[in-house]
């Protein structure tokens, strides 16, 4: 989960690369790191975010070809020796890598019995010194890169400098996000478009185990697995629509993000394009999606059901690849990720294409991996999304996929009149969102009230269950905070076990078909000195009057109040982060785009 970088071409590269960083950052921060080469290669590493490798940046770096990297620590712990580019045995090459060689132990052994030494513990040096071994030999770089990936087992997208030749990059990817563009003076590599400059003229993705060249004089050229050099490989023009990335006057990423859910639930709404085509027949949805995005897919799970008929199997990702699913032709399986670079989510995709089912992505990135790996696709709109605890992909993921329900309801002649009132209703949910952050000055005292507490756990029925657990998801990401979500009715079934007067329960009593279950778990609580904090609909005196602490939320229709009810629970989470000083855009061991296992 790292962010790469490179440049080529007739304009000194270093202002680039640490701007492409900056916007790349939420990949990582524990270490960054920049080599650039002109007469001779200079490398600066430090550890922390980008502003600690910007510090011992020398003024006036020269060079017009350079690699840059901001690391989220997989391999050995976040160190200046672990930190990228890291530098062949033979000084050679200079690499910079996302991803995990899950054979890099027993490669190791080998270039060790061949009179390599290895400075760091990361699996990247091991590649790195496999290409320089694999050169040393044959005597072309692309000839041992291509054999030294033939090696190595995992995920990988790499960019690497010959030392002794400052007009050339190489860079190559497997099942890792690589993208190049290029402009009239200049070409780029990254895992990320956020890092290209806005000016960038043509994007090329790679195909996987294609060797990508970027040459100062003789521009992009690919050659393919077999070897032959791929001579049309722009696909697309211009970036166009990709968001500045800036706070816009707010004090984090994250804070920005949460408000932008007035304005990015409206976008989501229009993401249906007239041309939209399902399956044939479906018989099952299979939904498949890690943290955040799972989440969503549980909401989705409980309305595609109720208005359709069909029934839905909600599934993590990352167990889902490593089983053996039982699958049929007339599955459809639906794969959400806001940044469709998810390793998992990406693998059991491509599992699921192998048995020829349909799929379908609801993503937030346009040309993102996933996107271009399915059949069909539903985008977001909901913009960049810098901080890493998601907020309005997960609001824009759950309109989309309540919007999918409606649809399949249309076309399986299931239209009532409660599908009638959400449709109806629909498009006020934006002006309710703006009512709900009117109230953050009462979330900011709640979460002052509680911001000693150790442990704390999320409870809700029915549509409020994945509302629990994602209200739970956002306090744990970002303050460090003990959280669980549970079904109101589990905790008899042993969280209540934890219930005394230093735990309290945040209680989402949203969902009128489930409202007299959860008084009755709010009692039992409460019968073991349990502090409540609820989310209540407008005016429920009743449960005000039984509890602790509540918020009121606007009045709708029950699949509409589950996606408002989060908008306080992010928001809880956010204050109690602040006050705690905790850096809510970059949490500790966390990081924003998910890209290894």
């Amino acid at each position: 989960m790292c962010g790469i970088i490179g440049c080529v071409g007739k304009n000194k590269v270093i202002d680039y690369l640490i701007h492409g960083l900056r916007r790349m950052e939420y990949r990582g921060y524990d270490s960054a790191g920049v080599a650039i080469l002109g007469d001779e290669m200079k490398r600066f590493r430090a550890v922390g975010n980008v502003d600690c490798l910007a510090s011992v940046l020398p003024e006036n770096l020269d060079g017009f070809c350079g690699i840059a990297h901001t690391r989220w620590a997989t391999h050995g712990k976040p160190s200046e020796e672990n930190a990228h580019p890291h530098c062949s045995f033979k000084g050679l090459f200079t690499l910079v890598h996302n991803g995990i060689i899950e054979n890099s132990e027993e490669i190791k052994s080998i270039l060790i019995r061949e009179g390599y030494s290895f400075y760091s513990d990361t699996d990247t040096e091991v590649l790195l010194n496999l290409i320089e071994s694999e050169f040393q030999q044959c005597g072309d770089v692309a000839r041992a890169i291509r054999r030294a990936i033939e090696q190595i087992k995992g995920a990988y997208a790499f960019a690497m400098l010959k030392n002794d030749d400052p007009e050339i990059l190489y860079a190559c990817r497997q099942d890792s996000a690589l993208i190049v563009a290029e402009t009239e003076n200049e070409f780029f590599l990254a895992s990320d478009l956020l890092a290209f400059p806005a000016y960038a003229e043509r994007l090329f993705f790679p195909d996987e185990k294609d060797i990508v060249v970027l040459h100062k004089q003789r521009g992009i050229f690919v050659l393919s697995e077999n070897g032959e050099r791929r001579p049309d490989f722009i696909v697309q023009t211009g970036l166009a629509g990709l968001q500045s990335g800036s706070k816009d006057g707010y004090e984090d990423y994250m804070l920005k993000e949460i408000y932008e859910q007035e304005k990015s639930v409206l976008r989501a709404m229009s993401c249906f394009p007239d041309s939209f085509e399902l399956p044939e027949h479906i018989r099952r949805i299979v939904i498949i999606a890690c943290g955040t995005s799972w989440h969503a897919g549980i909401l989705g799970q409980y309305c595609i059901e109720r208005f359709s008929g069909i029934p839905v199997k909600v599934e993590y990702a990352s167990e889902f690849r490593y089983r053996e699913p039982v699958l049929m032709h007339d599955d459809w399986v639906v794969a959400i990720s806001q940044s469709g670079e998810t390793a998992d989510t990406i693998g059991a995709v491509r599992m699921v294409k192998r048995k020829g089912i349909h799929t379908l992505a609801i993503c937030n990135v346009e040309r993102s991996t996933l996107v271009r790996e399915t059949d069909n696709h539903l985008l977001l709109n909901a913009g960049a999304e810098i901080g890493v605890a998601s907020t309005k992909a997960f609001t824009s993921q759950s309109v989309v996929l309540l919007q999918l329900a409606l649809f399949l309801a249309h076309r399986n002649d299931r239209i009532d009149d409660h599908v009638r009132l959400i449709e109806d209703r629909m498009s006020s949910l934006s002006i309710q969102i703006r009512n709900c952050l009117r109230w953050a000055g009462q979330i900011e005292y709640l979460a002052a009230k509680y911001r000693f507490v150790n442990s704390f756990l999320f409870i809700g029925r029915g549509l409020n269950f994945p509302i629990a657990l994602e209200g739970a998801l956002k306090l744990k990401e970002i303050s460090y905070v003990h959280a669980e979500g549970y079904p109101g009715a589990e905790m008899k079934h042993g969280p209540i076990a934890l219930i005394d007067s230093s735990v309290p329960t945040f209680a989402v009593v949203t969902d009128s078909a489930n409202r007299d279950k959860m008084i009755a778990n709010i009692r039992e609580i409460q019968a073991r000195d349990g502090k409540i904090i609820a989310l209540v609909r407008e005016g429920d005196q009743q449960i005000i009057n039984m509890v602790d602490d509540a918020i009121e939320l606007p009045a709708m229709p029950d699949e509409l109040m589950a996606i408002l009810s989060v908008i306080p629970l992010q928001l809880f989470a956010y204050f109690v982060a602040k006050l705690k000083g905790c850096n809510v855009d970059q949490p500790r061991n966390l990081a924003k785009a998910v890209t290894v296992e």
